[in-house]
């Protein structure tokens, strides 16, 4: 878990410093938005990794469930931002799109390596 963390924290320190290079072409929530799927990462991550310990079919219900609800939460943030926030709503949009895509790659990998892992001994 402190490797992941360790991880997650680089892979933080990396996305703030492209959009400090980027920051013109993103929503000025930028700071905001990558707190927010740092936060998310340092939830999911572990109950993701406590399910899959237990059984793989829990794993794998918790994980899609997990993802269902992620989506319609994220989505939901964009919809709400997008309607009150038309002149910045496009940005905002790509700009957390972007970083959920970064994120969940990320997570996605970690998961599967830490699989090959467990299936390797």
């Amino acid at each position: 878990m402190n490797r992941f963390i360790k991880q997650l924290c680089l892979l933080t320190l990396v996305v703030i410093v492209a959009s400090i290079c980027a920051r013109s072409i993103l929503t000025v929530w930028w700071p905001a938005i990558v707190g927010f799927f740092f936060i998310v990462s340092m939830v999911v991550y572990p109950l993701s990794i406590k399910a899959k310990a237990k059984d793989m079919r829990k794993f794998t219900n918790f994980y899609m469930g997990a993802t269902v609800v992620k989506m319609v939460v994220y989505l939901t943030i964009i919809f709400i931002y997008v309607l009150n926030f038309k002149e910045d709503g496009k940005r905002f949009a790509i700009t957390f799109l972007a970083y959920y895509l970064i994120y969940s790659v990320f997570e996605t990998f970690k998961l599967a390596k830490k699989d090959k892992k467990t299936d390797g001994k």
